[in-house]
């Protein structure tokens, strides 16, 4: 295994060959922006959904568990400090060598010692049936081949074990969304926008029972709620879709300076008519047991 960091006060990650920063989209070659973007995703009912989502799994505390695509520990980070697994058996797996990174300085900084393994969903470089769990959040979306992706992660568990796979859902409209694309029109940038995602709340069971005997679907509902133009600007700014838009070479510095702007003022335009903001949450959480591989 070659280390891929070279500040001495951080875990070793090891490498498996996974794409280069270069393949990847910009938004994930490190793991500032997605940080801040869950951090700022603060439900108007208080509740966290990632200790929602974690609180439908049956764990134990010597438990192995994978978190692939993990990003920088969304999720690893409760696992270890809200339901006392120990770190060390908790293995974080990324594509992405920057998102590694980022997790690698948030374990350092929340003192945990999670093993770092820079590898991709589709082969995965573990032994069968070596994980009583494994998380897949917000990430299978990603992949070139999703069955293929379900299919490793049910490999690499135990008969007994588990995967928690979390995702959006396609049956809401959310206002950071709908103003992006509005402000795009605006300005004239092209882009393309997505019918429906390859993995959502709708169509991921039936694709997850190719590889588990056993799926349980749980929605979460609730809603964000922004008072001012200006903390909804700073939670636009954290998004990949903004993110990649300002690495587009065709697109001109105007217009990349108008896309905020933009944005600002339908924020601004709305919260003055309403008093506030709100942008509707609808996610969730597949639960998975039995692999069949």
């Amino acid at each position: 295994m070659n280390a891929i960091t070279s500040d001495r006060s951080l875990p070793p990650l090891a490498d498996h060959s996974c794409p280069s920063p270069s393949a990847l989209s910009p938004y994930y070659e490190k793991g500032d922006q997605l940080r801040e973007k869950h951090q700022r995703s603060n439900m108007a009912s208080g509740r966290c959904f990632e200790r929602w989502a974690l609180d439908l799994l049956p764990l134990q505390s010597k438990e192995a568990v994978l978190d692939a695509g993990c990003g920088w520990g969304r999720f690893s980070w409760p696992l270890v400090e809200k339901y006392g697994l120990a770190s060390i058996g908790v293995t974080c797996c990324d594509s992405s060598y920057g998102m590694l990174r980022t997790a690698a300085k948030e374990a350092a900084r929340r003192g945990h010692s999670p093993q770092f393994i820079a590898a991709d969903i589709l082969s995965l470089p573990f032994p069968a049936g070596s994980f009583d769990g494994a998380m897949a959040n917000h990430v299978l979306y990603h992949l070139s081949d999703i069955r293929d992706g379900i299919r490793e992660l049910a490999r690499v568990l135990r008969q007994e074990g588990w995967l928690l796979a979390t995702t959006n859902s396609d049956e809401v409209s959310v206002p950071v969304l709908e103003y992006h694309y509005a402000a795009l029109d605006e300005l004239g940038i092209d882009y393309s926008r997505e019918s429906s995602s390859p993995f959502s709340m709708e169509n991921g069971r039936q694709l997850l029972e190719s590889s588990f005997e056993v799926v349980h679907t749980f929605y979460f509902e609730d809603e964000t709620l922004y008072h001012s133009a200006d903390e909804f600007l700073a939670s636009y700014m954290t998004i990949g879709r903004y993110r990649n838009l300002l690495a587009r070479a065709e697109v001109s510095r105007e217009a990349k300076e108008g896309l905020p702007r933009l944005v600002r003022q339908k924020a601004e335009e709305t919260i003055r008519e309403h008093g506030v903001l709100c942008s509707p949450v609808r996610i969730g959480a597949f639960v998975c047991s039995e692999p069949t591989e």
